[in-house]
């Protein structure tokens, strides 16, 4: 018996090469699909937290008014007017977003905040700067400001990302009602 040495053929090198090569795509598809997911899980949890924040922003500002001007009960608006206790009035309101509709594809707006003082305020014809508003919120696809009485305003806010829409409802009602002397 005669010991050879035995050698692998090219064609069992190239079967195990491919393999390789085989095994490594789909460990490389699995962890870049699992990092997609991750960004796309954050880009996500990062819409609910600014939605959650707008909303408690809101929630804040129209518990400090004192009554609702526009609109009227039972009416719906993509503005919200209120006094406040320090004899100003101020104003909910969306204004388009360009920039932000431009590079997701769909229509965005701002939520803007206006305040003026009441003296300079003229119910008939309600107006806001934009020069003198802050921004509440950007990636707003839609609000609307829905009067179900006197003290109470339900609001209904879409938000967008390129990908996806997140859609909130609250109700809110003044805490401070009636005049400080």
């Amino acid at each position: 018996m005669s010991r050879g040495r035995r050698a692998f053929t090219m064609v069992e090198v190239v079967v195990v090469v491919g393999l390789a090569a085989l095994f490594s795509t789909v460990v490389f598809r699995m962890f870049s699909s699992a990092s997609s997911s991750q960004k796309s899980a954050m880009v996500d949890l990062g819409m609910q937290s600014r939605v959650l924040t707008t909303q408690n922003r809101i929630l804040r500002m129209i518990r400090e008014g004192t009554d609702f001007l526009l609109p009227a009960v039972g009416e719906s608006s993509a503005a919200l007017f209120f006094a406040d206790f320090e004899g100003n009035v101020q104003v909910l309101y969306q204004l388009k977003d360009d920039d932000l509709s431009k590079s997701t594809g769909k229509m965005l707006y701002k939520l803007m905040h206006y305040k003026v003082d009441v003296k300079k305020f003229d119910i008939s014809n309600p107006v806001y700067d934009p020069e003198e508003s802050t921004v509440i919120a950007d990636y707003v696809k839609d609000i609307s400001f829905l009067m179900t009485s006197a003290n109470t305003v339900n609001i209904t806010a879409g938000f967008a990302t390129e990908k996806r829409d997140f859609q909130v409802m609250f109700e809110v009602g003044l805490q401070n009602s009636g005049e400080v002397e």
